[in-house]
């Protein structure tokens, strides 16, 4: 299978994921969160419930910590159950104010 920047599997999963990730900036930006349909799957932003790098889901400006459980919870970008020890490449750190 063929790798390189031209490989047509690769532009349409980074064009998705910029996409997606475009909706979600605008929505945080308007202070709301998108809509659940706009949510993508964990294998499209490479999930995985370890940390990368130091930074994980829990650090991260999409995750919201779970109601009765804060070890896990729900992100506004990837659907499903979400760690906040995970780690997908839509991190974006959470800005304190």
């Amino acid at each position: 299978m063929h790798s390189g920047p031209d490989n047509p599997a690769r532009r349409g999963f980074i064009a998705r994921a910029a996409g997606i990730a475009g909706m979600a900036a605008l929505a945080a930006a308007a202070g709301r969160s998108p809509p659940a349909a706009a949510k993508a799957a964990k294998s499209e932003f490479l999930y995985q419930d370890h940390r990368h790098e130091g930074k994980s889901c829990g650090q991260c400006k999409f995750f919201t910590p779970g109601d009765g459980r804060q070890d896990v919870g729900s992100c506004a970008i990837v659907e499903g159950a979400i760690s906040r020890d995970g780690w997908c490449m839509a991190f974006a750190p959470r800005v304190l104010a």
